[in-house]
């Protein structure tokens, strides 16, 4: 008989626990650390940025998941907290700079171009949402490094290009 119950409370332990793991279900962590790889090259320029899980705006899609290991997009266009994301194309500049801006919501900026002495090289007012890409000439600067700020509101970006 001792027998007997033991046999039925390993059986209903058994039973519990596979009821309870039967339920569970598998949820992938938003950043999959071993995927991170900060230096492979998505040699894709689009500029579509998106907000990932981890709420940080990337350039596009491949950036997300191959530079930053996101399992998961949130949506299409830049991420609330950021209010706007800027990028460069390319980096290492010959002639032209292209420049890349989205707003989270409507909004307009100021962008200005230093060299690495602080001297200002270029500035455009009030920007509006609607220019999402403007093409600066570098044909005439020296070689150097040079920066972009993209200033809007109170939140500003700095961007670097180095000019061969």
């Amino acid at each position: 008989m001792r027998n007997v119950i033991v046999f039925l409370g390993i059986l209903a332990l058994f039973q519990f626990g596979f009821t309870t793991t039967a339920n569970a279900q598998f949820i992938p962590p938003c950043v999959d650390s071993t995927r991170i790889d900060p230096f492979f090259q998505c040699n894709d320029p689009a500029f579509i940025p998106v907000c990932g899980c981890n709420l940080v705006t990337y350039r596009n899609e491949c950036v997300a998941f191959r530079n930053g290991g996101v399992n998961n997009i949130l949506y299409t266009g830049v991420c609330q907290n950021d209010y706007v994301f800027a990028d460069l194309y390319p980096n290492v500049v010959q002639d032209d700079i292209n420049l890349f801006v989205q707003f989270a919501d409507k909004g307009s900026a100021t962008i200005q171009i230093r060299d690495v002495f602080g001297n200002l090289k270029v500035t455009q007012n009030h920007l509006s949402i609607d220019n999402r890409q403007f093409t600066f000439s570098a044909s005439e600067y020296r070689t150097g490094i040079y920066y972009v700020f993209v200033i809007a509101g109170n939140v500003s970006t700095v961007l670097k290009f180095v000019k061969i």
